[in-house]
């Protein structure tokens, strides 16, 4: 089996989300090499930043801008809101069955279409353009991805 994974589905694993032992065993198949496991760095991203906000907010820092001077300024609050994305590159090195894909321009003026005619935001747009070109269903939580017709989800 193949597919794109969403953010969503790393999240609610390293996020200890309701939805945690679905994600789980979606990413075991992965990391396996059960399944191949399909993300961008767009993807990667999403998941490094909510880590690095959740992190702050467990410290005490709620305000993005705060999190942002704090981040830059304090080298302790620095490495501790960064713990949790290391411990993601690590899961992520680990998975047998992970396969990258590129956004091209072309997949963004997909994305913007998408946007458009199901009003999904930019980022899961992209994320929807890309499993449309690979013709693989997304695992998601999202359940804004049911919107888009041709687009077959997991779970």
């Amino acid at each position: 089996m193949r597919y794109y994974m969403d953010a969503s589905v790393f999240l609610n694993l390293f996020l200890e989300g309701r939805r945690a032992d679905e994600a789980e065993e979606i990413l075991e198949k992965v990391e396996y090499g059960e399944a191949t496991g399909y993300v961008s760095v767009l993807v990667v991203e999403e998941v490094a930043f909510k880590l690095l906000i959740a992190k702050a907010s467990e410290l005490g820092v709620e305000n993005f801008w705060n999190f942002k001077k704090k981040f830059l300024k304090d080298l302790k609050f620095r490495k501790e809101c960064y713990k949790p994305v290391i411990k993601f590159k690590e899961y992520l090195n680990l998975m047998s069955g992970l396969a990258w894909t590129h956004a091209t321009n072309q997949d963004y003026q997909n994305a913007l279409r998408i946007v458009e005619k199901y009003g999904l935001l930019t980022a899961d747009a992209v994320h929807a353009a890309l499993a449309l070109k690979l013709k693989i269903p997304i695992a998601t939580f999202d359940e804004e991805f049911k919107r888009i017709p041709k687009l077959r989800t997991i779970p």
